[in-house]
């Protein structure tokens, strides 16, 4: 006997390895137990798949939308690491599940149609332009174009999770929180109020000498 939740567990493991075109044989190899006891729990491979994939787009979209509600007070960087942390956490779910999505286009169990993910990317692109328009008229930014800064950030954390679902690992040498940090880091010095910068600058450069 294999629990429904460990079950689940197994199937999700198999299919962010292997793709949408991973078997139900595999899932039952792994789970050691005959296939068709995940017969008698899903009636399909696609119902396997869309309660192993508990990944609700909607909802992770709802937090992100949230971000420029925080734009002009607390921490900026502080903010910002936490969305692009959240960001990768999601992103490590949400990217498998698109290219799995991407290499079985016709399977109805699994398909977004591309209107619908273009639509999110916008809102995603569009929450963090709100966000960054924001601290700039709160004047805690005042180099840089917001709608530049807000894809270059969603650009850079796509990109390393793109890479680590292609790979199997990170492709460079930090991993997640590290590298979040200092996508951070890069973003804000070349947007930080000039004076603070010149600071900055001339801080590091006394700590080197």
């Amino acid at each position: 006997m294999i629990s429904r939740e460990r079950l689940l567990e197994i199937a999700r493991e198999v299919f962010l390895e292997l793709g949408i075109r991973a078997t139900t044989a595999e899932v039952a190899r792994r789970a050691g137990v005959a296939e068709g006891t995940i017969f008698l729990r899903f009636k399909t491979k696609a119902d396997l798949f869309r309660e192993a994939m508990q990944f609700d787009p909607d909802q992770a979209l709802a937090g992100v939308e949230q971000l420029p509600q925080r734009a002009g007070s607390g921490d900026l960087r502080a903010t910002l690491l936490d969305f692009a942390e959240h960001f990768l956490r999601l992103g490590r779910v949400a990217v498998p599940v698109m290219m799995m999505t991407w290499s079985n286009p016709e399977h109805a169990g699994c398909v977004e149609r591309a209107p619908e993910r273009a639509t999110r990317y916008r809102r995603v692109v569009a929450a963090l332009h709100r966000f960054f328009q924001l601290e700039f008229e709160a004047g805690r930014l005042q180099v840089g174009e917001p709608e530049v800064m807000a894809r270059m950030l969603v650009g850079s954390l796509h990109h390393f999770v793109i890479g680590e679902a292609i790979a199997g690992e990170p492709l460079g040498s930090f991993a997640a929180a590290e590298y979040a940090a200092h996508v951070v880091d890069t973003l804000l010095r070349s947007a930080a109020p000039v004076g603070r910068t010149l600071q900055v600058e001339k801080k590091k450069r006394e700590t080197h000498e």
